[in-house]
């Protein structure tokens, strides 16, 4: 009795970690489900838009003090000038790329695109005719995986845990090309 009683715990331990383990990738499932059905309230419920706002912002202003528009704004009031008219621009970009289309958008493709117009023609809607991105899925940490394009390529998302089952994408990693 006691023995099946510790072999019927084990199995349970078991199926708990192998749950916990596969839930970011039946998480990834239910996203790109999500977006093949072009379900932009489903994919919503998978994204944390603040947080992923903020974090591409970020990594453009990152790029954008690489080129050393930061450390001049410090010397310069015109590069300063400079540097406010730069996220005067970028804000309304980024927001308009993280809405839920924009986020479909990118994982449908694997990188940061506009949103086809609709006047692109029926090429642009044909299902059959797109191909089908690949994703490599890595831990980082327990709270954090990475996603990223088989063949290297695109930007990464990055998904947060949110609870004990669940992920929320938090933020994407440019490519630094």
């Amino acid at each position: 009795m006691k023995r099946t009683s510790l072999v019927v715990a084990a199995v349970g331990i078991a199926a708990i970690a192998a749950a916990m383990y596969a839930s970011p990738h039946w998480q990834l499932y239910r996203m790109r489900a999500a977006v093949e059905a072009r379900d932009a309230q489903a994919l919503s419920r998978y994204v944390d838009f603040p947080r992923l706002r903020e974090s591409v912002k970020g990594q453009i202003m990152r790029r954008l003090g690489a080129q050393g528009v930061v450390r001049e704004s410090r010397s310069n009031p015109f590069a300063a000038f400079g540097q406010a008219m730069a996220l005067a621009v970028i804000n309304p970009v980024v927001d308009a790329a993280v809405s839920p289309d924009g986020v479909a958008t990118m994982l449908e493709s694997g990188d940061i695109r506009m949103q086809p117009k609709p006047q692109d023609g029926p090429a642009a809607s044909n299902d059959g005719a797109r191909e089908k991105v690949n994703y490599d899925l890595s831990y980082r940490s327990w709270n954090q995986v990475l996603v990223q394009r088989a063949d290297g390529g695109g930007v990464a998302f990055v998904l947060d845990r949110d609870g004990l089952w669940s992920w929320k994408l938090a933020a994407v990693e440019l490519p630094e090309d």
